[in-house]
């Protein structure tokens, strides 16, 4: 095809025609732009977004060629002046897309500070937009179906006047949440975004604006001694219009019973496939109390990096005891006693709080077995190089609920740390998607953008981030390592004049990343080598190295002596049930394009030594760093595992 001399696609070319005139195929799919539909052979179809839909015909009416950015707002935007997240959101939704609908052969391939290419099977252009008939299209009519529905449910107002009561109004808003995320094929939106609005911030437009929502279920909640009321309603955001109210009168023992019922009630006014409900078991009202106090701290809180599991598991043993065929209590209760065992926070012997998870979990798994939170669990009691064992235990919980922001964003860790950053980036621009306002979630794509070789999108995201949350450290942290390893000094610069607002442990956290950045600017050459010998003081110490200590020798222009450390080493601990810590250990930071060391083959026996060699050629799963390392990953990694076959 003709290209013009920016590289650009001239408008006169015939498949952007046929593109316009109406259906055509790409690899494996089916794209009729005029309904807006992009359906596969076997029958199943998506809708998408208008402008989602543009982007995808502009992509694939220009087959090999790569469209910039300020292509794709001129074709897409019309010139209508948008910030650079509408494009990030539009390729990610796009490259979600074609992970599911496209099994993989039809693939939206990042160009490193050029732009985006569709890209067809064997990573072969596109080369064909094969036009069908008008027969084909039969007497389909222009008409726009509606968006798939993405319901908020909002933290309930609490009419009691009682502010002890608060948390209790939350909580029954958030077991709604959770009856009809996983009771329905609703998408819902995650509570860490959808209870950042209360009062009067609870505009439908508002919400829908800032969450990208198409139905918002907002209530009430009043307590006078043993009688509740919950007023609830369902609002569609495009028009303002209320699709559903009811006034639910009933005593605390029916609790139970009455958030089943508001459940299924909304998912009827969304006329949404309702599975089989099942069963909750009730508990007596104090205890149900208890439950929700224990829910509302894991809800608040980020699990592995603070105490609130720690808080919420005493809570929770309260309540099996009292409750012992409660399944959600059960669930939780692993979950918490997981993430505190897999913390820094661990007291007393690994193997009794190892058979604590596995006891809750199970139980969990015997009253209900589609407790996916209790296949989390398990997953962390996995050695960190178990990563097949690992990664089985999540897909099964996200085979149970697809749309569990946590569980999107486990697997999007697990995709890191083998390698596979593109695959990281979509599970985490998922989880991002239903929980748009969590910090961590926005946090996990801008680094995950990094790691694609978005460089300028992560730093400029991350700068935004805090901007929008100045006090968040793990952020400030993010943006000062990423600015200053990648060379955008302005945007460091920026976060610098921050730290000083941070003291204690937070502050001990910013100034290594401080340290880092003023190695990497140092005049001084010797400056590496001081880090080298620390590494190595804590080697002869330790027996081992963090894998982002070797990563951190390679932004010094070290990467033969992050290879050598590394072969010193021993990294027998990360197959020990028993170790290491999530902290100590960060396999997916040698990876990433930077990471000049990758790019000798002796990196592969670091992977083997970890044991991502045997993971990869077993699972067939590569890391994304195979398509452009300078020798065969793929065939050494099959030669190692061979010879270690061999050697048994």
């Amino acid at each position: 095809m003709a290209m013009e001399d920016d590289g650009s696609v001239p408008e006169t070319s015939a498949p952007i025609n046929l593109a316009r005139q109406g259906l055509f195929m790409l690899g494996a799919l089916t794209i009729e732009p005029s309904l807006r539909r992009v359906a596969r052979s076997d029958g199943r179809e998506r809708f998408l977004q208008p402008r989602i839909m543009q982007v995808l015909v502009a992509l694939a009416a220009s087959p090999g060629a790569i469209l910039s950015r300020d292509d794709l707002l001129a074709r897409c935007w019309n010139g209508v002046v948008v910030g650079e997240d509408a494009i990030d959101r539009a390729i990610g939704q796009l490259r979600r897309l074609l992970a599911d609908l496209g099994d993989g052969q039809v693939q939206l391939e990042t160009i490193t500070k050029v732009g985006y290419r569709l890209k067809a099977p064997r990573n072969e252009p596109v080369s064909d937009l094969i036009e069908r008939t008008a027969e084909d299209t039969g007497s389909a009519q222009a008409v726009t179906p509606p968006p798939s529905p993405l319901l908020a449910v909002l933290a309930f107002d609490n009419l009691s006047g009682d502010p002890d009561f608060h948390y209790f109004s939350d909580g029954v808003a958030e077991e709604i949440l959770l009856t009809v995320s996983r009771t329905t094929t609703l998408r819902v939106v995650g509570r860490s975004s959808s209870f950042q609005f209360r009062g009067i911030d609870k505009s439908a437009a508002n919400i829908a604006q800032a969450l990208g929502v198409t139905h918002v279920l907002d209530g009430s909640v009043r307590r006078n001694g043993q009688r509740v009321r919950i007023n609830a309603q369902l609002t569609a955001c495009a028009t303002g219009e209320g699709l559903w109210s009811h006034s639910f009168d009933r005593d605390l023992d029916d609790i139970f019973a009455l958030q089943d019922e508001i459940a299924e009630s909304v998912a009827k006014a969304l006329a949404v496939m309702f599975l089989p409900a099942k069963t909750i078991t009730e508990m007596p009202l104090a205890t149900y109390e208890v439950f929700l106090q224990a829910q509302a701290i894991i809800s608040e809180g980020t699990g592995l990096f603070d105490d609130s599991g720690a808080r919420a598991a005493p809570l929770l043993e309260r309540v099996v005891r009292d409750a012992p065929d409660h399944a959600r209590a059960w669930e939780l209760l692993a979950a918490c006693r997981a993430w505190t065992l897999r913390s820094s926070r661990r007291k007393g012997s690994y193997q009794v709080g190892r058979e604590g998870v596995v006891f809750a979990a199970e139980t969990a798994l015997r009253l209900d077995p589609d407790c996916a939170g209790a296949l989390e669990a398990l997953a962390f009691l996995e050695p960190w190089g178990a990563y097949a064992a690992r990664e089985r235990q999540l897909e099964r919980a996200l085979r149970m609920r697809p749309h569990e922001p946590r569980l999107l964003s486990a697997m999007s860790t697990f995709c890191w740390g083998v390698g596979r950053m593109r695959d990281a980036l979509s599970f985490a621009e998922r989880a991002c998607e239903l929980n748009p306002l969590l910090p961590a979630a926005r946090l996990a794509v801008a680094e995950m953008q990094a790691y694609v070789g978005n460089y300028e999108t992560a730093v400029r995201m991350l700068a935004d981030l805090h901007r929008k949350w100045p006090e968040n450290v793990t952020i400030l942290a993010a943006l000062l390592a990423n600015a200053s390893s990648l060379g955008f000094w302005d945007a460091y610069e920026e976060g610098l004049a921050h730290v000083e607002n941070f003291s204690g442990w937070q502050a001990d956290r910013l100034r290594i990343q401080v340290g880092h950045a003023n190695t990497l600017a140092s005049d001084d050459p010797t400056a590496g080598h001081k880090v080298l010998d620390q590494f190595r003081t804590s080697l002869a110490r330790t027996g081992t190295v963090r894998l982002n200590w070797l990563a951190a020798l390679c932004h010094y222009g070290m990467p033969n002596e992050a290879l050598d450390l590394g072969e010193e080493a021993s990294f027998d601990h990360i197959f020990d049930a028993d170790g290491p810590l999530p902290s100590q250990y960060f396999p997916g930071t040698i990876f990433g394009p930077w990471c000049t060391m990758n790019r000798n083959p002796r990196f592969i026996d670091l992977c083997d030594r970890i044991g991502l060699c045997a993971y990869w050629s077993q699972s067939n799963r590569w890391p994304d760093c195979a398509d452009w390392l300078p020798y065969d990953l793929k065939a050494e990694s099959r030669r190692r595992v061979a010879a270690a076959d061999g050697r048994k």
